[in-house]
């Protein structure tokens, strides 16, 4: 084996070890989005975006930390402008969990 074909065996190894972490964090990344999609609760239906908007609505902002509460009133405007579905995922998760952290024991 000469000089040569032992720099293109070591290019090739490089480049297949590459490609394996680079398909691995395309995995990584399909699997975190595929959980952020099943976590959302995206709204399927109008009946849902009217329950989820009144659970919020309902919500105790005084009983909020000061920087929920803020978060909390600047999403709920939104939804009254612009409605549920303007919501991200993220933003969606967010009022869910504060509805679970503010309901009763």
């Amino acid at each position: 084996m000469t000089s040569t074909d032992t720099a293109l065996l070591a290019l090739v190894i490089a480049q297949s070890v590459m490609l394996g972490v680079l398909f691995r964090r395309y995995l990584q990344a399909k699997q975190l989005r595929e959980q952020a999609s099943r976590q959302s609760g995206a709204p399927t239906t109008p009946a849902v975006d009217q329950e989820a908007r009144q659970r919020w609505e309902s919500l105790d902002l005084t009983r909020l930390h000061e920087l929920n509460r803020e978060e909390v009133e600047k999403l709920l405007t939104k939804v009254r402008g612009t409605g549920v579905r303007s919501l991200t995922a993220g933003e969606r998760a967010f009022l869910d969990r504060m509805s679970q952290a503010l309901r009763p024991s």
